[in-house]
């Protein structure tokens, strides 16, 4: 850390300033052809944060259980590091000068990662507690009024993991998750398809579905060290399904009863790949660039089966299913940081992420579409004691969607109609991370 003090400081800040504006460049290039969606919360950390995730190879603190477990021996020491994020949601659907803004806009999450070194040996444990997943919209009754009005999924992982260096160069990890989810989905609901409950004749209800579930995954990594300055990563996440099999059914309207229960169609929470390559520049500059392929094909359907069946105006609803149809997706990521000092650090990335979610397919419970994120953040490390801030502003393109129904067409059940005409989506996101970490 000594040789920190060699390059002069002007030159230094202009070492630094030149990648901040190379990255910040190359975020405007790509802009016309940047790629982001579904529900994943990729960032669990405030150095996550501000160089756009691309930790795959670089990662040295205990996160490493998250983005790669075989990192974990990377960290220098043991480390408790504990992460705070806020998610900032702006998002509204507009619909013939009509409009419905998202009102779960403020999102908090939290955190927490340890390792330790056993003595006397190449193996490295680790554990986290953190949330890959999650999801929250929130519209007041108008234009949304016979989509979805909330919808939420909440998860927490937690995960013990594990790395081994059977030599220098090459060290392997795995992890096993506990997953823990709850759900819930309401919207308002119409049967009326001539006048689109226009007319006040009674065919309106309402539905809202709650449940919880535990579920089980892991997680892969190999990191490999050709040479001293660079490393190759490679980590996977494995497929998780949300099985709510006695979930909560609260319907208001002409239903024949007041509450019943459903089995929801497993939700899968999707495989993960990440290839990291990460270059120690200099002994001050470093870099890594991430391939992220997340296969949310999966995801074909979204829906449940209502059992006792209720009745509507005498007859009987089986339950609903939404063809979501989504295709799995590409995420570049490339982020870089530079030491101005022995304990000042500056961070700085883009990520180019494309949406799952089709065109016909676009609707306000997941109004996803392609994103630019513009990253950046700072660390400072005295003594024992690390504390890191990230920021990243996640710029979505405005969408269109030119389906009729917002919520898609359904094959069985409950006919979910929303307004004809072409819909616009506008989405812009804030999230700020902090993290405190201590070596002991």
């Amino acid at each position: 850390m000594g040789n920190l003090d060699i390059m002069p400081w002007r030159s230094r800040r202009q070492i630094a300033l030149g990648l901040l504006l190379a990255v910040l460049l190359g975020a405007v290039i790509a802009y016309d052809r940047c790629h982001a969606g579904g529900f994943m919360i990729p960032h669990q950390t405030a150095k996550g944060l501000g160089m756009a995730n691309a930790l795959t190879a670089g990662v040295d603190d205990p996160s490493a259980v998250y983005y790669n477990p075989a990192a974990l021996r990377e960290v220098d020491g043991n480390v408790l590091l504990l992460n705070g994020s806020y998610i900032n949601v702006i998002n509204s659907v507009e619909n013939r000068a009509r409009e419905a803004r998202n009102l779960h806009d403020d999102n908090f999450l939290a955190a927490l990662f340890v390792n330790y070194h056993l003595p006397g040996s190449n193996v490295t444990f680790g554990l986290g507690a953190y949330t890959p997943f999650g999801l929250a919209t929130t519209y007041e009754a108008g234009f949304a009024r016979f989509a979805a009005q909330r919808t939420e999924l909440r998860t927490l992982y937690v995960t013990p993991a594990f790395s081994w260096s059977p030599f220098k160069q090459l060290s392997i990890g795995a992890g096993a998750s506990f997953v823990h989810a709850t759900g819930l989905f309401s919207r308002a609901l119409c049967f009326d398809p001539i006048t689109g409950c226009t007319a006040p004749i009674g065919l309106e209800g309402r539905m809202r579905i709650t449940d919880t579930t535990h579920a089980f995954a892991y997680n892969l990594g190999i990191l490999f060290k050709p040479v001293d300055r660079i490393k190759l990563g490679f980590s996977y996440r494995s497929r998780t399904d949300l099985r709510f099999r006695e979930a909560r059914v609260k319907l208001e309207g002409a239903f024949s009863i007041a509450a019943t229960s459903a089995e929801v169609r497993p939700l899968p929470l999707p495989p993960v790949i990440d290839l990291g390559v990460f270059w120690q520049i200099t002994p001050f500059l470093g870099a890594e660039f991430v391939y992220e392929h997340v296969r949310w094909e999966e995801f074909a359907r979204f829906g449940a089966t209502f059992s006792p069946r209720p009745r509507f105006l005498g007859a009987p609803v089986a339950g609903f299913s939404l063809p979501q149809e989504w295709k799995s997706t590409s995420v570049f990521r490339l982020g870089a940081f530079y030491k101005l000092t022995a304990a000042w650090e500056i961070r700085a990335g883009i990520t180019l992420d494309e949406t799952p979610i089709p065109e016909r397919r676009l609707n306000p419970a997941i109004p996803g579409a392609d994103i630019l994120t513009l990253n950046a953040g700072v660390g400072y490390h005295v003594g024992r004691i690390s504390v890191d801030v990230g920021y990243m502003a996640a710029l979505y393109k405005t969408r269109r969607a030119r389906n009729v129904e917002l919520e898609g067409i359904p094959a069985t059940g409950i006919p979910f109609l929303g307004v004809p005409g072409r819909d616009k989506f506008t989405t812009f996101n804030n999230f700020v991370a902090l993290s405190l970490s201590y070596a002991f």
